[in-house]
């Protein structure tokens, strides 16, 4: 089996407010959890599963709940996730992976915002990022997490994932920043009652 990789310094456990981002992907899933009032204290993990067919959702889901367990002391978890990338011809095992997700922060984050995770399409991760939502190679979203927050990736997964995070964290100065920050508080990024 593959091993995962890390990156990070750390989350301190007296943080209490924490901020979580998922890039899932069958090839590199990216997630980092990041301390929301210090940015600097994170991890993000990047794992692959093996599996095949559903044993991969009961794999990705069993992990999950391994890291969620370690959630449950914090004030409060708020989680973004990777919205589809629907022209792509695995659409359809994206859809179960993501379902699989939402499924596992529901059960498993029950008391926190995060149950309900924030869907954030791949243009508006991008333009996140970057300033610009299309013609954005995975290099370019590397060095603009580089230079945009001083943290340095070297897997376009786990810096998805950290840049998913600091959007949950509400974490933007920049004009088209906070415009992203405003419009995902609607109703078509969140599937909220």
């Amino acid at each position: 089996m593959a091993k995962d990789k890390a990156f990070g310094p750390g989350l301190s456990l007296d943080a209490e407010n924490v901020a979580i981002g998922i890039d899932q992907s069958y090839s590199g899933f990216g997630i980092t959890i990041l301390n929301a009032d210090n940015p600097d204290e994170y991890t993000a993990l990047v794992f692959k599963a093996e599996q095949m067919h559903i044993d991969r959702l009961v794999w990705v889901r069993e992990k999950l709940k391994k890291m969620f367990i370690l959630l449950g002391g914090f004030e409060s978890v708020t989680v973004a996730m990777e919205g589809y990338a629907f022209g792509t011809t695995m659409a359809h095992m994206l859809g179960e992976l993501g379902a699989i997700v939402k499924l596992t922060c529901y059960e498993e984050l029950d008391k926190f915002e995060g149950k309900y995770p924030y869907i954030i399409p791949p243009t508006t991760l991008k333009k996140y990022i970057t300033g610009k939502g299309t013609g954005v190679q995975k290099n370019q979203i590397l060095l603009s997490v580089y230079k945009k927050w001083g943290v340095e990736f070297n897997d376009d997964n786990a810096a998805d994932s950290y840049a998913l995070a600091m959007l949950a964290a509400g974490k933007g100065d920049l004009a088209y920043e906070l415009e992203i920050l405003e419009k995902i508080k609607g109703p078509n990024f969140r599937e909220k009652p």
